[in-house]
């Protein structure tokens, strides 16, 4: 169970939670777990930042909104 202490009216703090992990899904960039939502064949935004590591937020390609574009890496096997 989450306590969650605000001064905002609950209808604003759960506005559009019947939306959220529709289209978002997790992913690991450059060694860090993102939640993303991918917007078109190749781009992706950034909508949330699951780290341990304090350093990560501090890190400006990591802030909600950013975009990724996928890059097709191809492996010799």
């Amino acid at each position: 169970m989450t306590v969650l202490y605000t001064p905002m009216p609950i209808e604003l703090v759960l506005e559009g939670i019947d939306r959220v992990g529709s289209k978002h899904q997790e992913m690991e960039f450059q060694g860090v777990k993102l939640q993303v939502e991918q917007y078109d064949v190749d781009k992706c935004r950034i909508v949330r930042l699951i780290s341990t590591n304090p350093m990560d937020y501090l890190k400006n390609e990591f802030q909600p909104g950013t975009e990724i574009r996928f890059v097709p890496q191809f492996t010799d096997n």
